[in-house]
């Protein structure tokens, strides 16, 4: 790299579901003339999100152990001290965080650690607000941590609700964090120059929200309510029974099951199936052809509160051809 060059450093928050996967897409596609790293953490033990993100010259690391705020913050700083010692030029940095971080510590890596501090400066912090379904989540500690933490909030699926909806949101955004500018947007669409190289992040307003930022390790406690839950196998599923499944898990479990997806290997399909689902909102496509190396098989990362284990076993066993 070269020497005295500082690197800026976008992240990416937002609970789970809000767009933030969607939005990296949107910024990679953009910025298709940039070598940008991307850091990607997933909440639970495993993360499919390699896979969807887009395909390009990029270079994606992912964190599966734990949420980057709690016991893999090393591995961030290990994995960015490895990015250092490349001699691969890297333009910018995008870390996209687990939906249930808290971004205090993310942000303490470049300003408190002196190697960090010296070759990366943090561009801007991004929230993903879920316009949908944040009121369900706002008497949690993660998102409205990450509302008050951000200097840009994008406000986001804002064609599911009505404007007197959109007009409260506003009000009590503001309210948590009257210093971030706010874009209001549809399938995390927006143009990306608003949100990087405007160099919008300002440690003073964070300093107003955390006074002890920059003295004091912060300790960072998840919900024990809100598991993570993981399904792997190769054996082909039947299309009738993935779809009953879901019909259920949507109508029935929606509203304990915060962020879902995965890949599917479905029998009648020639191609994985990739879905996503948030809350009673659920989506699924066909992905790339299947290549001739790799092996055929179904993974899928439950998020939720309080999920009966056994029951989604159950169900995805009912799911097999």
């Amino acid at each position: 790299m070269v020497a005295g060059k500082v690197i800026p450093v976008t992240i990416l928050t937002g609970f789970l579901g809000a767009g933030k996967t969607t939005l990296l897409n949107n910024l990679l596609k953009d910025r298709l003339e940039e070598n940008i790293a991307v850091i990607i953490n997933e909440f639970g033990d495993t993360s499919i999100d390699s896979q969807l993100v887009v395909t390009t010259k990029e270079e994606i690391v992912e964190i599966n152990s734990g949420c980057i705020c709690c016991n893999v913050r090393g591995d961030l700083i290990d994995i960015l001290n490895n990015m250092i010692e490349q001699e691969e030029k890297i333009d910018r940095i995008v870390i996209e965080t687990t939906g249930m971080v808290n971004p205090a510590p993310v942000i303490q890596t470049f300003l408190m650690d002196e190697q960090m501090a010296k070759v990366f400066e943090i561009d801007s912090v991004i929230t993903l607000v879920d316009g949908k379904h944040i009121w369900q989540h706002l008497n949690e500690e993660e998102p409205a941590q990450q509302i008050a933490f951000a200097d840009l909030l994008l406000l986001n699926k804002v064609d599911l609700i009505t404007d007197e909806e959109k007009q409260t949101l506003k009000e009590q955004l503001a309210s948590m964090n009257p210093h971030a500018k706010r874009i209001y947007t549809t399938y995390a669409n927006v143009d990306t120059e608003e949100l990087i190289g405007k160099k919008s992040f300002d440690v003073t307003s964070v300093l107003k929200v955390a006074p002890n930022l920059l003295t004091n390790t912060h300790h960072h406690h998840h919900n024990n309510d809100i598991v993570s839950y993981v399904i792997k196998d190769n054996r082909p599923l039947d299309l009738d029974k993935v779809n009953k499944w879901f019909a259920y898990l949507v109508r029935i479990k929606g509203e304990q099951l915060y962020r879902y997806k995965g890949v599917l290997n479905i029998k009648q399909i020639e191609r994985p199936v990739v879905f996503q689902g948030v809350h009673m909102l659920f989506a699924g496509t066909e992905g790339p052809k299947w290549t001739n190396n790799e092996v055929r098989g179904s993974e899928i990362v439950f998020i939720g509160k309080k999920l009966d284990l056994e029951e989604l076993e159950k169900g995805f066993r009912y799911c097999l051809a």
